[in-house]
């Protein structure tokens, strides 16, 4: 049994998919499954199915996965304790949320105050981004999700979006001379499943609002598609701030509701942290959560 294996099953275990986990952990398709099949073979059973789902583990392959995350823990805890940790290159991740509100003007800061430090930054999903934690190809990342609670990594709680629902007066206006029963089209970053979860947090029902949900992924594109007359949207307060100045924006009339959305600052384990990384999220910290508020830093 190999760490490379294990980690190569946890993270099957999590995405439930052998493209994903190949994408994520920089492996082949090949390599996944020849680890996969080294653990079968070692422990003479069936760790794994597949089903119309995806990949279901065994009753054996969760018992496995119980002992597989203690293994990697401490082994871990083991390398930061016994080892001479050396960085050579800082590898951040954001979510939408993390790069647009977070990360551009840390990562500004930090590369005038650190020059030489070379930098791979990728803005990504945060499934993908866990994935990667997991994996070890990434340093740390930014996540903003709702209802957050990640398994296997250290996650800090580094602050609450408000995020309020705008459009264009314009829009506005052509709702109003729509008959109530018109329901506008919500423009956003998550999934249906989260849409609804947001929306029940503030005791409403996503179907006595909206008509249908647009998953779009970057909020700049969202707020582009605003100025055309498409919908509603949900975005951090911060981000459109100066548009509802401007008149650019309007908090939509029907919903004054405020959503919050937790910030984290995710990396691959709590000890085995190296030096470069600790810089950068001390910056993070400084600028948006210095008193190191575990709850209810609401961000302004």
């Amino acid at each position: 049994m190999h760490i490379k294996q294990l980690v190569s099953f946890v993270t099957v275990a999590r995405t439930k998919n052998m493209a994903q986990t190949a994408l994520a952990l920089n492996y082949s398709h090949s390599t996944i499954f020849g680890h996969l099949e080294s653990l079968e073979k070692e422990y003479s059973t069936k760790l794994y199915c597949r089903t119309s789902h995806g990949i279901e583990l065994t009753p054996k392959g969760e018992l496995l996965l119980e002992y597989a995350k203690k293994i990697l823990e401490l082994y871990d805890e083991s390398c930061a304790t016994l080892l001479d940790t050396k960085q050579s290159i800082l590898r951040v991740g954001a979510t939408e949320s993390g790069d647009v509100c977070f990360m551009h003007e840390v990562l500004q800061e930090f590369v005038h105050n650190f020059p030489a430090v070379e930098i791979e930054y990728s803005k990504m999903t945060s499934d993908v981004s866990v994935s990667k934690l997991i994996a070890g190809t990434c340093d740390v990342s930014i996540i903003c999700e709702f209802d957050f609670h990640p398994e296997g990594l250290y996650a800090r709680y580094l602050g609450t979006l408000p995020l309020i629902f705008v459009t264009v007066p314009g829009y506005w206006k052509i709702l109003q001379e729509q008959s109530p029963q018109s329901l506008p089209p919500l423009l956003g970053t998550m999934k249906m499943p989260v849409a609804e979860q947001m929306l029940q947090s503030i005791e409403l029902k996503f179907d006595n609002y909206f008509s249908s949900l647009s998953n779009i992924g970057d909020l700049e594109t969202i707020k582009q598609l605003l100025s055309y007359n498409r919908g509603v949207a949900l975005l951090p307060e911060m981000c459109v701030r100066a548009d509802i100045q401007s008149g650019s924006l309007i908090q939509f009339p029907r919903i004054h509701q405020v959503v919050r959305l937790d910030a984290f600052v995710v990396t691959p384990s709590k000890h085995k942290i190296g030096p470069i990384t600790k810089e950068l999220i001390a910056l993070v910290f400084a600028k948006y959560n210095p008193n190191n508020l575990d709850e209810n830093n609401i961000l302004p």
